[in-house]
């Protein structure tokens, strides 16, 4: 089936780059309640509408348009076939790779082949397990978005204690972060922008540091994931992220490899996002980033039927 939204990519990605200055916003001179709006928001702000028709060329027309051809290669595939996809989950793929449908259709499929490898990602949630990696600081979505709109995932490596919070229970807990942040329209407009401290005790680590992990880490968030990742801010560079870092490189696309960029100092995370917004520990004014409420709801028995974004055909 021809892709009707991506005839000439080419074309399409230079008009893209050229109305993109349209829509960058300073961090140092953002401000909460203008520019700054909190992750979890029920509207999409005009500015935001805009961009998403300029950037991601998400209209009334291409929607309807998308839906029905990614619809139509789901039901002629082996692998989905016996799926029913939520119309919501699929515009979630569409808008990642700006209605070009065979791209979207692809990471959707990549989606139902992971869950078929790896079920145990994708069943036993535990809200109280899962919390842990809020109150220990591991990982959690920070309370307010970047002056772009993109939703901040913040990870503290070195306060996870892998006998205390399992590797299982962490894998479990990105799911949740990633496809449940997802139902944020603003988030599937703007994308993600990770902070990633990488200071480790590499005695508790390096063991987990495996080829296995490390690429399921990049599959999952590269190719099955309806997320855009914008910005990857690396700080603290530890043994164990040198060690994860010699086995991921070769994978990274060269887009990808220059969205990640290396601190020498936590302070230099001002030049990228507003203090305000960044917790105290990096420079920033946030105190306090206790997102365990928008976790009990993502966790919710009816949110989480709702995980994958399909039901099977019985």
């Amino acid at each position: 089936m021809q892709n009707t939204f991506c005839v000439n990519e080419d074309c399409i990605n230079r008009k893209a780059n050229k109305n993109k200055s349209m829509f960058i916003r300073d961090p140092a001179t953002a401000t909460i309640g203008e520019e700054i709006l909190p992750f979890e928001i029920d509207y999409v702000p005009e500015f935001f509408q805009r961009k998403a028709e300029v950037e991601l060329f998400d209209t009334p027309e291409t929607r309807v348009q998308g839906l029905q051809q990614i619809k139509e290669l789901a039901k002629n595939d082996k692998h989905t076939k016996h799926l029913e996809f939520a119309d919501d989950f699929l515009l979630q793929y569409l808008r990642a790779r700006k209605y070009n449908v065979t791209k979207a259709f692809s990471q959707v499929k990549a989606l139902v082949q992971l869950r078929k490898k790896h079920p145990n990602m994708f069943v036993d949630f535990s809200y109280d397990q899962t919390v842990k990696t809020i109150s220990k600081k591991i990982i959690t979505i920070l309370p307010w978005r970047c002056q772009d709109g993109c939703a901040i995932i913040l990870v503290e490596l070195d306060n996870w204690n892998p006998a205390e919070v399992s590797v299982e229970e962490i894998k479990r807990a990105v799911v949740i972060y990633l496809l449940q942040s997802l139902h944020e329209t603003m988030t599937q407009i703007n994308g993600f922008k990770i902070i990633l401290d990488v200071k480790s005790n590499p005695i508790r680590h390096l063991k987990h540091c495996t080829p296995s992990n490390i690429y399921l880490i990049y599959h999952g968030t590269q190719d099955c994931v309806a997320g855009r990742f914008k910005e990857v801010h690396i700080v603290n560079t530890s043994m164990t992220f040198k060690a994860a870092w010699i086995i991921v490189k070769p994978f990274l696309s060269e887009k990808l490899r220059n969205r990640i960029i290396f601190h020498s100092s936590v302070e230099s995370l001002q030049k990228y996002l507003p203090k305000a917004i960044l917790p105290v520990q990096y420079g920033g004014d946030l105190k306090n980033y206790d997102m365990s409420d928008w976790l009990k709801k993502a966790m919710s028995p009816e949110r989480l039927a709702l995980l994958g974004g399909t039901a099977s055909h019985t």
